[in-house]
């Protein structure tokens, strides 16, 4: 089950409430009891010929704002926050829009929550109740770190405090030399050099020294131990290999990849190394769960999920990639997919431009229209 975070509003509004915002209590608190469906994120934004905004939701439009968005992220909650054209952090969801703070603080979407940090708080929505995480945050000296189910910062008195599960706890009380935020796993170098990892709730130490450097990801770290190895702590369990440091390596959701000093393309997933290519690939992208190569003879590749699936006989001309979907361009310029394992058509004509949020796929055939394609159906709006 996914829980939604987000934030407070100011703290002058929790001191002042009036019935406008007690109303928006009640709203947020409405919204983040809402349970999450597992469904497609077909949440998508869009203008109009007037350059108003809507959000594309699920096969349905809203209307949200008559000016363009400063900014905005989002989720695969099916959620949207954003800044309007006055500055104003607001969040969209299930056709409604919640306003949420006067003025444009720092705001971070991941999968399953939203938080801000504005000026000196980090605050989050737990279930019902209001948090303030951190009241004393100095953005220029102290450090945030956030993902889909952890916050850790640093804070005035550099002590290493961690969220989690609902409970605020101090990891550190003296300040760390550097940590990296996956998923579900956190790591960092203590200030004796201690390399440790914060784990479903536990704290390990992985080595007493400093590794050159590290990745991190969900159930997955990755680094290269004195010796000049591969080690990866991948759920909870620590593995030693005799692989000799890569030329690179990279982390994905549950799964490591390197070249080798033989040059080959090598994925590491549940305990196996596997060689997808024997030589260097031309191009390379690792995203979430997704690997997507081209070869020497420009055929294009993708892996996902432990399996290699050989793609086209051609290198596209763009594409984009998010958790379970890469969309791409043929040689003409129409739109393809490849969406959870399996690939469909996305557009028969040509298109110039588009994007990708989740997956949901926008583009435009012509002027003033918009197209959005999710879960294997596509809706225009002009």
């Amino acid at each position: 089950m996914r829980i939604l975070f987000f934030c407070l509003p100011d703290l002058i509004y929790i001191v002042y409430i009036n019935s406008f915002e007690a109303m928006k209590i009640y709203l947020l608190s409405f919204l983040v009891a809402l349970p999450f469906l597992a469904e497609a994120q077909c949440v998508a934004t869009y203008q109009d010929i007037n350059n108003f905004v809507y959000v594309f939701d699920g096969g349905q439009t809203k209307y949200i704002e008559n000016l363009p968005l400063r900014s905005f992220q989002i989720g695969r909650n099916n959620m949207m926050a954003y800044i309007g054209a006055n500055n104003r952090l607001k969040v969209y969801y299930k056709q409604k829009v919640y306003p949420i703070n006067d003025n444009s603080p720092n705001y971070f979407v991941t999968d399953n929550w939203f938080l801000y940090q504005n000026y000196n708080v980090i605050k989050v929505l737990y279930g019902n109740e209001f948090k303030s995480l951190e009241l004393f945050f100095r953005p220029d000296v102290d450090s945030l770190y956030y993902s889909d189910s952890l916050i850790a910062w640093t804070n005035t008195l550099g002590e290493l405090n961690v969220f989690y599960k609902g409970e605020t706890q101090i990891l550190e009380r003296t300040e760390i030399r550097r940590g990296k935020m996956g998923d579900n796993v956190f790591a960092f170098i203590d200030r004796n050099n201690t390399f440790k990892v914060f784990y479903h709730g536990q704290i390990r130490t992985l080595e007493t020294y400093e590794p050159n450097n590290f990745l991190v990801d969900r159930d997955m770290v990755l680094y290269i131990d004195q010796s000049g190895n591969l080690k990866y702590f991948q759920e909870g369990l620590l593995t030693e290999t005799s692989t000799n440091a890569p030329f690179e390596y990279w982390t994905g959701e549950g799964f490591g990849a390197y070249i080798s000093q033989l040059k080959q393309l090598v994925v590491y997933y549940k305990g196996e190394e596997t060689v997808l290519m024997n030589d260097r690939p031309a191009k390379l992208t690792i995203k979430e769960n997704i690997i997507a190569y081209t070869d020497g003879g420009n055929n294009f590749w993708c892996w996902y999920k432990g399996k290699k699936y050989w793609l086209e006989r051609y290198v596209p001309l763009s594409y984009m990639i998010d958790n379970d979907i890469i969309v791409y361009q043929d040689l003409d310029g129409r739109l393809k997919a490849f969406y959870y394992g399996e690939q469909v058509k996305v557009s028969d004509q040509i298109v110039q431009k588009y994007n990708l949020f989740n997956e949901a796929v926008t583009y435009s055939l012509q002027p003033y229209q918009t197209k959005i394609w999710c879960n294997k159906q596509t809706f225009t709006f002009e």
